[in-house]
């Protein structure tokens, strides 16, 4: 058990909080009310805000290690040098770049992710989640045909054994599952996203894929077929409530209406949208239109970041430019959509609220910098003014008390050592896993 003394309880429909005992045992929250006494440990939290785990439904975590080098890209240099430094990466320097993003998520109330990874060293990629001890949802991202001289072509039997692969060794072991993850229409036939799509449903896996990212390759499949990326994937038969798509930006209101229809769920990377200058996806008409959408952080390469806080900060303000409208995307839908509602599109059905019987994943979040005036509305302040908060606390660390495993620090030890260009990584400073960067000589 353990006793957590004095929280501060977010209401996010009223962008309010109060102040409350919240008691833990055998992983779920067991008791909440103003006063409670328990034979257990205690964590005084007087002046904390305790938020529920964030889902961040799009990430590549890998590329932690080209965060930087990759700037001011149009979207064509950005991906084929972003592939060419992720192929050159070593076993190990996976393990530590996907370990360095998933640490990261964490420091910022991340609980689960929505990965899309890739093949070559795919058991250090799944010690990475284990030894973080995140929620991770994965499968290596699919593609038949090759959009530039760095993709890595793969026939959809192999694609299928892969997939199959993933799923015997890897789903339901502990806190990880397994998904059907094609890369997006542009790069697979509509083989593989049928097929994919066919192996999910089989399972009850997830269904993870982009979507109409890109305004050159949305027009390349209007050409191909007649339809709109949107209009192609629910022609494909793949759109229904386990389908999560990243982007989703060039829909006409056409497809808008269809998304929303299907139930699938649009995940939202405001960062990357910007940064690549890919556009500004309808998220307020998709709303609207009853569409579901959650936020992502997508890959550091492109994003540059794995606060989720801040993507739904970004993807708020980007909404009400868009609209000309300040009411759009409010404080307390954010927060719905980053926890609950994340939670849900990833399967979860008791994580992303604080009540008695949902399992305890939550973040104690340091607040006395965050509002000076009426500290009432912390919530709006945390999630529009705060630019680094302080995770003073997180169930995953309780849960997983030795985040990075003495073996992975000696790992880390033993590259640095090296001290030459070859070498590109790390030293871990401390038990929340900020890790260093040396050098990446790929890009």
């Amino acid at each position: 058990m353990l006793l957590i003394r004095g929280a501060m309880l977010p209401d996010f429909e009223t962008g309010t909080t109060t102040q409350a005992d919240v008691l833990i045992r055998d992983g779920r929250f067991a008791a909440i009310a103003p006063h409670l006494e328990a034979d257990c440990p205690i964590v005084e939290a007087s002046g904390l805000l305790m938020l529920p785990g964030m889902a961040d439904l799009h990430t590549h975590m890998v590329q932690s290690l080209t965060q930087g080098p990759l700037d001011d890209l149009n979207i064509t240099q950005w991906l084929t040098r972003m592939l060419r430094a992720q192929w050159s990466l070593t076993e190990d320097e996976w393990y530590y770049g996907v370990l360095l993003g998933c640490l990261r998520s964490i420091r910022y109330g991340v609980t689960a992710i929505n990965e899309m990874t890739y093949y070559p060293h795919i058991d250090a990629v799944v010690q990475a989640y284990q030894d973080a001890g995140l929620r991770v949802t994965f499968g290596i991202g699919a593609t038949d045909i090759a959009e530039n001289d760095q993709i890595r072509v793969t026939p959809v039997d192999e694609c299928l054994r892969q997939a199959e692969e993933l799923y015997h060794k890897w789903h339901g072991r502990g806190l990880l599952r397994t998904a059907a993850v094609p890369q997006g229409r542009p790069a697979c036939t509509p083989e593989l996203m049928r097929a994919l799509k066919q192996f999910a449903r089989e399972r009850g896996l997830l269904y993870h894929t982009h979507l109409a990212e890109g305004k050159a390759e949305t027009e390349r499949i209007r050409a191909w077929t007649g339809r709109g990326e949107a209009e192609e994937l629910a022609h494909l038969g793949v759109l229904d409530e386990s389908t999560i798509l990243a982007h989703s930006i060039w829909l006409t209101q056409e497809e808008i209406t269809l998304l929303a229809q299907s139930h699938a769920v649009v995940a939202h990377c405001p960062s990357t949208n910007m940064k690549l200058s890919d556009g500004a996806p309808p998220i307020a008409e998709l709303l609207a239109s009853g569409a579901r959408v959650g936020f992502g952080c997508d890959g550091e390469a492109s994003s540059a970041n794995r606060d989720l806080l801040r993507e739904a900060r970004l993807g708020s303000y980007l909404q009400k430019v868009r609209t000309l409208d300040p009411t759009v995307l409010p404080a307390g839908q954010c927060y719905a959509m980053l926890t609950e509602q994340g939670m849900r599109a990833l399967g979860y059905r008791d994580v992303g609220r604080i009540a008695e019987g949902w399992q305890a994943d939550f973040s104690l979040v340091r607040t006395e910098t965050l509002c000076t005036v009426n500290r009432r509305r912390i919530l709006t302040n945390l999630l529009y003014d705060c630019f680094e908060f302080i995770i003073a606390f997180s169930s995953r660390v309780i849960q997983t008390p030795i985040l990075i495993k003495r073996s992975a620090n000696e790992r880390a030890a033993d590259i640095a050592a090296h001290g030459n260009s070859d070498i590109r990584l790390w030293n871990c400073r401390n038990q929340l896993g900020i890790l260093c960067l040396f050098h990446v000589d790929a890009i």
